[in-house]
């Protein structure tokens, strides 16, 4: 299995001083060993120093901040467990507030109406400093006792624009691409941010029809003994079209060399 990250939340409470002492060594241990944990408190204290020069010139309107500190409030009331404390989910809405303002001011300052060019350069593989993959605990006679028909939960417009942001990617995104999980929840994946980024649709041959013919290939390894959910879990999560390649022994997806050799079959005809 993947080993577990640290929280966005303890992250947020590790940089403003406020975990117990012990709680804050076993965090500083676990940053040491882990890269994709000290890449998420590096991307948050980035974030934090930007914004500390962006909001003064271009915060968000002060009903746009209201509403959404309201939408937090109401929703972490809702979900809030007994451990969690209210200056905790403060941490969080001005984290996320601070964002609405950078990407406000990217979005009308700062981004060049290719914005979307350097993704889709260095795409369809997910950024492992955002996403790095996240599973939940998991039972295998949970994740086989149906088949893998690739109907994931809806990702909420919240978490789709958030993905979006973080990529570097604005709204009109979703016509060219699908906020998908890296470990497909047929797999053990989870819903969180660090499982979430945005898959093309169409642009590229390794799109999403070819992740999801990969996911329902190793679903059925896993299920059938061939390879273990952990094994299955990281070859999707590090290197998801590696596995393709190595899962179907092609270099490309079966389906554009089928379709490439039937288009030469029929040149030899002619």
């Amino acid at each position: 299995m993947i080993s577990p990250h640290i929280s966005d939340e303890t992250l947020l409470l590790m940089m403003d001083g406020e975990l117990q002492e012990s709680h804050a060594a076993e965090v500083a241990e676990h940053l040491e060993q882990c890269s994709a944990c000290r890449q998420r408190r590096d991307a948050f204290t980035g974030l934090l120093a930007e914004v500390t020069v962006l909001e003064p010139q271009v915060a968000p309107p002060d009903t746009a901040r209201e509403g959404l500190a309201q939408r937090i409030a109401i929703t972490a009331e809702a979900r809030r467990p007994a451990w969690l404390n209210p200056r905790l989910m403060m941490k969080v809405a001005a984290v996320l507030l601070l964002g609405v303002g950078a990407l406000t001011y990217r979005h009308f300052y700062a981004l060049p109406q290719n914005a979307m060019v350097s993704y889709e350069e260095t795409g369809p593989e997910p950024n492992h400093n955002i996403t790095p993959g996240a599973v939940r605990n998991a039972e295998l006679s949970e994740l086989c006792i149906m088949p893998d028909d690739n109907l994931d939960p809806v990702v909420t417009a919240e978490k789709q624009r958030a993905v979006f942001a973080a990529y570097g990617l604005d709204d009109r995104a979703s016509r060219a691409y699908q906020v998908d999980y890296l470990i497909n929840p047929q797999l053990g994946g989870n819903d969180e941010f660090q499982n979430l980024w945005p898959e093309p649709y169409h642009a590229t041959v390794w799109n999403a029809q070819a992740k999801d013919a990969l996911e329902t290939r190793l679903h059925g390894m896993v299920c059938s003994g061939q390879m273990s959910l952990g094994e299955a879990q990281r070859e999707i999560a590090n290197d998801w079209i590696g596995a393709y390649k190595k899962t179907f022994h092609a270099d490309r997806p079966v389906r554009v060399q089928a379709a490439i050799d039937s288009q030469s079959e029929s040149s030899d005809v002619k």
